[in-house]
């Protein structure tokens, strides 16, 4: 069926399965809404060449921004002085959404996984060193989640700062084992960061 197809929605589809929960039929599915739609298609178009050109990571945390630094850095309300390790952009969001928690952020941009090529020099943490260093901040949350990669990380990090003065937390309980920060409701994210513990080695 797909050598029916004209070379340009061929390629059209099959950047479209690359997209997380996006399969063959999927992908078929949204050419034939964007060719009805010419209209969608034309603003899609040209909103994704906005995104590619003008939306990059902040310099300071790795969150999405097109300005120098975005929303959360940049706001001078922010003045709690802790850092909440992160893995990405849902997991800020879903904090966010909890309304509990008024500090920084740090974005790895992942979690180590050896087995999956992800080292030390894949992730953010040569800038997490640095701000931990220069910014003053009196603790550190790692909330990395509780896969067997998200607690290795975690683990990593702790250890990595054990000499530093500064509190190193984890999120109490109420997350459950192997779950994502961004399936998570704002009332069990908004607890468990009220009744974070410390991150034992």
């Amino acid at each position: 069926m797909e050598r029916l197809l004209p070379p340009t929605l061929l390629a059209l589809k099959e950047a479209l399965e690359q997209l997380p929960g996006i399969g063959p039929r999927s992908a078929l599915r949204i050419l034939q809404h964007l060719l009805k739609k010419p209209d969608l298609l034309t603003r899609l178009t040209d909103t994704l060449g906005t995104v590619a050109t003008h939306i990059h990571p902040c310099p300071k945390c790795g969150f999405w921004t097109e300005a120098e630094l975005c929303e959360i850095c940049a706001d001078p309300h922010r003045t709690e002085p802790i850092l909440c390790v992160v893995k990405d952009v849902s997991d800020v969001l879903a904090l966010e959404r909890s309304q509990a928690f008024r500090g920084q952020y740090h974005l790895l941009g992942g979690v180590l996984d050896p087995l999956a090529g992800v080292g030390e020099k894949d992730l953010r943490l040569s800038e997490l060193w640095n701000r931990i260093r220069t910014e003053g901040f009196e603790e550190v949350i790692l909330a990395l989640g509780t896969s067997p990669e998200a607690e290795t990380t975690a683990y990593y990090i702790a250890r990595h700062l054990a000499d530093w003065p500064g509190k190193v937390t984890r999120f109490a309980s109420g997350i459950p084992v192997g779950s994502e920060l961004e399936y998570i409701d704002p009332l069990t994210l908004s607890r468990s960061l009220r009744e974070r513990l410390p991150f034992s080695l």
